[in-house]
């Protein structure tokens, strides 16, 4: 007797799910693969803010992922291996780098589709650029206030508590690192990856060729004020910036997020990503290690706030010109990766 055959809607469900799964689980086999390349960046000499700067940009390009970066600064600044300043400079610098994994990612999307109009990887180049506008005005205030003493004496308590990710995928990714070298984990995550595209390809119809947008232009989640806050809570349920920004390409490249939404939800995520840190620098226990995070997560929400509030669509179409001409060609994509590379390690060699 043949099984019955699920709903539609329970199948899209479950596509979905198993989708978001995949994603999350791809995410940390590619970090941990990439992560083998940890120990030759440490060997570069690190001196000062623009070092550390560079170091942190150029290791979460690296590893994918800005968090574990910012956690390595945290314990280098706690055993005495870096300075306030370092530091300081490694945690900025991982946070201009971390949006790197959106670029990969959306690049992958578009070569598994055959796309040559660069829809997804105009994503990561968004998320890099939106990050940077920010960031620089954000780095600028925070250096200002550390050398003032802003924030000087505030503690944080913390414990350390095991996320969703280790409970869900912590067995089998410390069996795969015992068994296997770095480069088949990292291929593994491409796989998983295509797949995790696969499952939300079967559950999301594409609605980007629609000759009507999926809601009406005045509906509150096209809102830039909305987005914001929408950015806000997913980054800090996944607790990765490199999570909720990259739930991007699949959700864009279906036509659910418009591009003009993006910018609100970049500023939100790039202010909740602070939060495993700022644990983070409780956990470590060296005076400075809350201060530095608080600043920067302080300094960024300023930055971020005027622009959602008084500017979101000014700013959206600065980034825009921005992306759009960085993919508008392999070649001038290609110029871009190689710039996001050459100027971390310009930082460090200064």
């Amino acid at each position: 007797m043949p099984l019955p055959r699920l709903p539609g809607w329970l199948q899209r469900v479950l596509a979905v799910g198993l989708g978001l799964l995949l994603f999350v689980l791809a995410l940390e086999l590619l970090k941990k693969g990439a992560g083998g390349l940890g120990p030759v960046l440490r060997g570069l000499g690190v001196e000062g803010f623009t070092g550390g700067l560079g170091f942190g940009w150029l290791m979460a390009c690296v590893v994918l992922s800005g968090s574990p970066v910012a956690a390595m600064a945290l314990s280098l600044l706690a055993s005495g291996t870096l300075t306030t300043a370092e530091t300081f400079g490694m945690i900025a610098g991982s946070r201009l780098g971390a949006s790197f994994v959106v670029l990969v990612i959306g690049a992958l999307d578009d070569l598994r589709a055959g796309r040559r109009d660069g829809r997804s990887a105009y994503l990561g180049v968004a998320a890099l650029s939106a990050t940077a506008v920010i960031y620089l005005p954000a780095m600028a205030l925070a250096w200002l206030g550390l050398t003032r003493g802003v924030f000087m004496g505030l503690r944080l308590e913390g414990r350390q508590i095991d996320g969703v990710v280790q409970a869900l995928y912590g067995p089998l990714l410390a069996f795969v690192l015992a068994h296997l070298p770095r480069l088949p984990i990292f291929v593994l995550g491409i796989g998983a990856l295509l797949l995790a595209f696969k499952a939300f390809d079967r559950a999301l119809p594409d609605l980007a060729g629609r000759d009507a947008p999926l809601l009406a232009t005045g509906s509150i989640f096209y809102r830039p004020w909305f987005m914001f806050v929408v950015g806000l809570l997913v980054t800090s349920l996944t607790l990765s910036v490199s999570v909720s920004l990259s739930l991007l390409v699949p959700l864009a490249a279906r036509g659910y997020v418009r591009r003009e939404n993006v910018c609100p939800y970049i500023l939100g995520a790039n202010i909740t990503t602070f939060i495993d840190t700022l644990f983070a620098g409780a956990l470590v226990g060296h005076p400075d290690g809350v201060r530095v995070v608080a600043l920067l997560m302080t300094t960024v929400t300023a930055c971020s706030l005027p622009v959602v509030l008084l500017a979101p669509h000014a700013f959206g179409r600065l980034v825009d010109r921005l992306a759009a001409r960085c993919t508008h060609s392999p070649r001038a994509l290609t110029l871009f990766v190689a710039g996001l590379f050459l100027i971390p390690l310009l930082l460090i060699a200064v």
